[in-house]
């Protein structure tokens, strides 16, 4: 066994999505941005050939040689993190490696299921922590396997999340054209709140395709609007106007809200941002609950992140990061 090191640590950042979510499923461009929240993995390679993966208050131990349905008969704490368990089965099975097996710790400032790409950016950290242990870090390498791996959780992954987790930065995606970087003219600073509203994110795309077959023209309307938004956002954060992108976000969740995928608990945390000095505010990734964000000026964000944090969500500053994964 040709290790490049016995143990290695790497970390990936979560996302929110600014804009565009939903009418990205049918082709429009989708504005996402690594944020400042972190996901960190450790892995020691050890002789039982055996992984052991701890996670919080979840953990899963199991011979390297297991079958899905073994983990997948398992019970819920264990069935969670299968996605790690394929990470590694592909990583040994890429590197042939026999009669080795991994611990990994897993460390998350990302709550689980609240739309901030929390699986993505454990694929992404798992990934790099097991490559790191025979050779340097390689992004490309990185993004293809941990997308791969994504699809053990979204089988129609388009990737996104697991790009921003690997590269950072602000990434403007058009799905017949791939990925662009955005370089904003100054910092932004962001609000997130979380609902603590569980969501299936399956689920959710199957009532909006169901309101888009109901609704054809409608839904054309409300696509074209969504388009136009990214491209005058792209413009605003380029030309660094806080305004002008703030009413952007606001004006695209009136657009999510017909489509029918927030939540009265979302509305109520948007009302609070708006009613206390956010430039704007929206749902973030699915809906139906998870979490929202808000652009908050930069001279007065703590003031407003005092007041908003008096009311309902569990409530976190953030900013983006250009980083994307790296080893610790």
């Amino acid at each position: 066994m040709n290790t490049h090191i016995n143990r290695a640590v790497s970390s990936a950042p979560a996302k929110v999505i600014l804009f565009g979510e939903h009418f990205v499923v049918y082709n429009n461009p989708a504005i996402v941005a690594a944020i400042n929240r972190r996901i960190r993995v450790s892995a020691q390679l050890n002789d039982m050939s055996r992984v052991n993966i701890k996670s919080g208050e979840n953990s899963l131990c199991v011979p390297v040689n297991s079958n899905d349905s073994d983990i997948l008969s398992h019970d819920n704490s264990s069935i969670s993190l299968f996605p790690i368990f394929k990470c590694v089965k592909h990583v040994f099975e890429e590197k042939n490696l026999v009669n080795v097996g991994v611990n990994l710790e897993i460390e998350s400032q990302i709550p689980h299921g609240e739309g901030l790409g929390s699986s993505a950016a454990s694929c992404v950290s798992t990934v790099a922590a097991l490559y790191s242990l025979f050779s340097d870090l390689d992004k490309n390498q990185i993004y293809e396997t941990a997308r791969l791996m994504e699809q053990n959780i979204h089988t129609n992954s388009s990737g996104v999340d697991c790009y921003v987790s690997t590269f950072g930065g602000i990434v403007n995606f058009e799905p017949e054209k791939g990925f662009s970087k955005i370089r904003p003219k100054k910092k932004f600073t962001l609000l997130i709140g979380t609902s603590g509203i569980k969501h299936s994110t399956g689920k959710v795309v199957s009532q909006v395709r169901q309101f888009r077959q109901k609704n054809s023209s409608f839904f054309d309307d409300l696509s074209a609007k969504a388009h136009l938004i990214c491209k005058k956002a792209i413009s605003s954060m380029n030309e660094g106007n806080e305004s002008e992108l703030g009413s952007l976000l606001t004006e695209n969740h009136n657009l999510l809200s017909i489509l029918g995928v927030s939540h009265p608990e979302i509305e109520k945390l948007i009302k609070i941002c708006l009613d206390n000095g956010a430039l704007g505010a929206k749902l973030t990734g699915a809906g139906k609950g998870g979490a929202v964000i808000a652009l908050i000026p930069n001279d007065s964000s703590k003031e407003i992140l005092a007041k908003i944090s008096r009311g309902p969500g569990k409530w976190i500053l953030v900013e983006f990061d250009y980083d994307g994964v790296i080893p610790v």
